[in-house]
């Protein structure tokens, strides 16, 4: 039997490993109908290595039914709207999205409307769900000033959109109850110099991607690279990509497994390029086709300098996260408390374990669940200060069953 089990089992893990290093190299872009179209109103999933096209998650071309993401009901839509931005996803185009990796969707906005949105990626048919009642950045969206053209989920796991001037620094929550926060305008570093992150000459337009220590890097229209501490909205100018063709704008971004950042143009179809973030080199991405798609965005739930790793550590990166099983409400906390909807666990006893950045514990409490969706209010000891936290959910046999960081306000 060992002579069969385990040669099984190392199939498995390179299997395992060989898918999780597929994925890890895709990424979701914005694109048109067709290469070279301007129209940014589809959705296609890109192989990374190649620039080939997967598959197509959304085209405007095939109705789709919205839903309420509060309520999960669909959204009955009048017949004068049925062709207008409240009824199709992506009519007024779309250059900001970021995937969720912990909950399989890509969110976005429209550019000329002022609604968070998100695709449900965890069927075969792709679900489109519109986040009602709640502005992102609020304003006048015809002003091209005020549009969010980035977007990206940090290591907190919240999402971030900013706005092209750099005055509206966004944060979404993806829980039962959505918020949406305006942390308000970037404030340059000391050392940018004559580069500002509000200037529309080098600064506007771009897109963004989390780092593994909670920051976020912003790469403009201009090639220009800004790291961003979303606590503290400071931007620090990091400098400009070097190899790109001349007429190369950089409106997409995204980091492939390999731990380089991926950008695509909106303008042009020649290539992908990845851009080394220690060296700042551009280098085009080997294609199979004449042209790939323009893109006005990309997003994968990939952050910078992520730890890469061999067949174990892909293996280890399985431990449970952020899941179905337990939901937890409001995250970011903005009072003394929170809560955990016990959804999918057997009834029994549990343990909840909350840890700050250094691994110190902060408290422990024991939970005993009756029934199934049940849930308990967590009151946070005075001690827990602002700042961000790590939440362990373990079961009467020690296994953990979730896993997650929360953020303290």
């Amino acid at each position: 039997m060992k002579k069969l089990f385990l040669p099984s089992v190392a199939l498995a893990a390179l299997f395992l490993a060989s898918n999780t290093y597929g994925q890890a190299n895709r990424a979701y872009a914005i694109t048109g109908e067709v290469k070279g179209s301007y129209n940014w109103n589809a959705v296609r999933e890109i192989d990374l290595t190649t620039s080939e096209v997967v598959r197509t998650i959304y085209d405007p071309a095939v109705s789709i039914q919205p839903y309420d993401a509060v309520t999960k009901s669909a959204i009955q839509i009048a017949q004068q709207d049925r062709y207008g931005v409240k009824a199709l996803p992506m009519v007024t185009g779309v250059a900001a999205a970021a995937f969720d990796a912990k909950n399989n969707r890509l969110y976005f906005t429209n550019m000329r409307a002022d609604e968070l949105r998100y695709f449900d990626l965890s069927t075969n048919e792709s679900k489109v769900f519109f986040v009602r009642g709640l502005t992102m950045a609020g304003g006048n969206k015809y002003d091209e000033a005020n549009v969010i053209t980035r977007m990206a989920f940090a290591a907190d796991g919240l999402g971030y959109g900013l706005t092209n001037d750099g005055n509206h620094l966004v944060r979404f929550t993806t829980d039962q109850k959505p918020q949406i926060t305006d942390l308000g305008q970037l404030i340059d570093g000391k050392k940018n110099g004559t580069i500002s992150v509000h200037s529309q000459c080098s600064s506007w337009g771009g897109d963004m991607v989390g780092d593994a220590y909670g920051n976020l890097y912003l790469i403009s229209m201009r090639n220009h690279i800004f790291k961003i501490n979303p606590e503290s909205r400071v931007a620090d100018y990091v400098g400009q990509v070097k190899g790109l063709p001349a007429d190369f704008t950089s409106n997409g971004l995204a980091v492939n497994f390999e731990g380089d950042m991926v950008v695509s143009s909106a303008v042009l179809s020649a290539n992908y390029y990845k851009v080394n973030i220690a060296t700042l080199d551009a280098t085009p991405i080997p294609k199979k086709d004449d042209a790939v798609y323009n893109a006005s965005d990309l997003a994968n739930g990939n952050l910078l300098y992520q730890r890469n790793g061999t067949v174990s550590d892909l293996l280890t990166r399985n431990e449970v996260k952020g899941n179905n099983a337990i939901s937890v409400y409001p995250n970011p906390v903005a009072t003394r408390f929170f809560n955990l909807q016990f959804e999918k666990v057997p009834t029994g006893q549990y343990t909840l374990a909350l840890t700050d950045v250094s691994g110190r514990l902060v408290f422990t409490r024991a939970i005993n669940i009756n029934v199934a969706g049940q849930n308990e209010r967590i009151t946070l000891p005075r001690s827990a200060a602002g700042g961000m936290y790590l939440l362990k959910v373990t079961g009467a046999d020690k296994q953990t069953i979730y896993s997650d960081k929360i953020v303290v306000q």
